[in-house]
This record gives C-alpha cells, structure tokens and sequence, in this order.
C-alpha cells in the first residue's frame, strides 16, 4: 500500500558531536562549579576577618561619635550660651555709662592721690604750697598725671576683658567644630558597617556567580546537543516525507487496532506532527498498545498526499518523551518511540 522509503542518511557522526560536545561542556561546567566553590571556602575566611575589623572601626567611630556629641552638648552649648549673654550686656547704653563713670572716679581717685602727695612734699622742702602760681602748676601736673594713669587703667582693663573675651569665642569656636566632627564620625561608622556587610556576603554572592557560570556552561553543551539532534530528526523526516514511508499496516474496521509488523523504524525518526502544518484532519481511531489517537491528513505544503499519523499535541500529553520543539518552533514525534511509523496512503485513496 505505501512506497517503501529509502535508507536515512548516517547522521550518527552529527549526533556523536553533539554527544561529545555536552559531554565536554559539561565537564567544564563542573569545572567552573568546583573552582567556585575552592574560591569560596578560601575567601570566606580571609573576607569574614576584614568583615570583622570593619566592624570594630564601626563600633570605635560610633563611640567617638556619640562622645563628641556629648561633649558638644554639654560643655560647649552652655559655654556658648554664656558669651551670647555677655555680648548682649557689652552692647548696651547701662552698661558704656557704668565703664565711663568707673573711669571717672578712677581718675579722681588717681587726682586726690597726686595731689595729698604733691603737697606733702612741697612742705617738707619749706615751699610754700599757697602760692597761687606754685600752686597751679603743681595742680596741672598732678592732674596730667592722674588723668593719665586713670586712663591708662582704664584701659587696661578694657583690654584685658576684651582679650578674656577673645579666648572665650576662640574655645567656643573649637567647640564649633565638634559637631562636624561628630557627623564625620558618624558617617565613617555607616561607611564601615556597610562595607562590612559586604564583605560577608561577598563569598556567597562569588560563589552564586560560579555556579550561574557553570550551570550556564552546561546549559550551552545540552544545548548543543539538542541541537544536532534536532537536525538530525528534521533531516530524516523530511527525507521520509518526499520520499514516503513504510506502512503501518492495515487499519481494521476503520477504527481500532494498528496491526502487522512495523517496518524499520529508524531509532531518531521524527514526524512532523503539529497540527499547525496539517489541514483536512480526519479521526480513524486508537492505538491500542500506545493509546494514542490516529488521524488521516495531508501536509499544508502538499495537500495532494494523505498520511496517516498522529497529533504532536495529543501525544505530548500522553508520551511527553516522544516529542520535540524543533528550531523552527514546530512540534515533532518521535514514532519510534511509540512503535509507530507514520504511513502515507496510496494516491487517491479513501
């Protein structure tokens, strides 16, 4: 009933290649994971001790950090509060006329000295101190004096509160810069416990890498597989649709049993079965030791030629390990793996 189809070609050298080719990515695959995993058993260590340092400097900085503060808060804001209050008395009109009159009696004080001096001795020398031009000389000049020294302890003391007040503002500076130096502080321990974190997940995430690294490795070789045995599938089967197939056997009673030998089939045949590429599908019935349904139908691409065969997507559910995804997106049956050869009828049979 059916043409007989020639012998496949020998693609065994292509499927041998693809063996090889997993087998070795495979090994380097393992390679990559034992690598990884050496990698990570003597860094952990090494990383865990920096990890470890950085986390005493966290605890260190924190500490001066939380002293400076401290530190700030309580000597240096009550000092600063201090002169705030100082400078607001300086600028005041009470308290320019309180220095002015403290200058006053000073040179008073300082006159009522020279004075009480300069007469007693006029005396001791016999000079007669009511002489009015005598007298008014040794007033002028005791007052020059007097008025001078008044001054100059006047400021004097200016001087010396000012400078008092100088040193204060330069304290109070430094203390100024205890709060910068406790962000700075602050800011190192954060720096410090983030870099420690790191560090002790970096072992880890290095030896997640290699793993991603070797699984990848032996994905491409499982790949490189299945794609050579893909091209080996798409070439025998096309091979056998142009060139028809074997028979099933007679189908009895239109529906029911496969019966009669099944004829040579080769071990990687694969029909392509979507039924995306099929079109005038028909049910004839069931296999019974495969369980699988059959159905007569022609090719899109040859709609004169009808098969009989199965639908990849009915036996993907039922024999999962009969069916493949070729490049093309298309799905393929291995009939050899269910016992099974897919027949093309004779032309212009029913």
């Amino acid at each position: 009933m059916g043409k007989s189809s020639p012998d496949p070609p020998d693609y065994r050298p292509l499927a041998q290649a693809s063996k090889e080719s997993a087998e070795i990515m495979a090994a380097l695959g393992e390679r990559q994971l034992d690598f990884a995993e050496a990698q990570y058993q003597d860094a952990r260590p090494v990383l865990r001790d920096i990890a470890e340092s950085q986390m005493a400097i966290q605890n260190q900085t924190a500490a001066q950090a939380r002293d400076y503060y401290n530190y700030s808060t309580n000597t240096f804001r009550p000092m600063e509060q201090r002169l705030a209050r100082e400078a607001d008395r300086f600028n005041t009109d009470a308290y320019r006329e309180q220095l002015a009159s403290q200058a006053a009696a000073d040179t008073s004080r300082a006159w009522s000295t020279m004075r009480g001096a300069s007469d007693r001795a006029m005396a001791s020398m016999g000079v007669n101190p009511n002489s009015p031009r005598f007298a008014s000389t040794q007033r002028q000049s005791a007052l020059g004096l007097a008025a001078s020294r008044a001054a100059a302890m006047t400021n004097a003391r200016t001087q010396a509160e000012n400078l008092g007040y100088a040193r204060r503002l330069d304290v109070a500076g430094l203390g100024r810069g205890l709060s910068g130096a406790s962000t700075a502080a602050y800011g190192l321990s954060v720096n410090a416990g983030n870099a420690a974190g790191q560090n002790y997940q970096s072992p880890g995430q290095n030896y997640m890498a290699g793993q991603v690294a070797g699984a990848n490795t032996i994905g491409q070789g499982q790949n490189m597989r299945i794609s050579g045995l893909s091209n080996v599938l798409n070439a025998q089967t096309n091979a056998y649709i142009n060139s028809g197939g074997d028979g099933f056997g007679d189908i009895l009673g239109g529906v029911g049993t496969l019966a009669g030998g099944l004829a040579r089939a080769a071990p990687l045949l694969a029909g392509l079965s979507d039924r995306r590429l099929k079109q005038d599908i028909v049910f004839l019935g069931r296999d019974n030791p495969s369980g699988v349904n059959l159905y007569e139908f022609s090719f899109k691409t040859d709609p004169k030629r009808r098969f009989i065969g199965v639908m990849a997507d009915e036996v993907g559910q039922s024999h999962p390990h009969a069916v493949i995804r070729g490049e093309d997106g298309y799905l393929r049956v291995n009939y050899a793996a269910l016992g099974l050869e897919m027949k093309e009828l004779d032309h212009g049979a029913t």
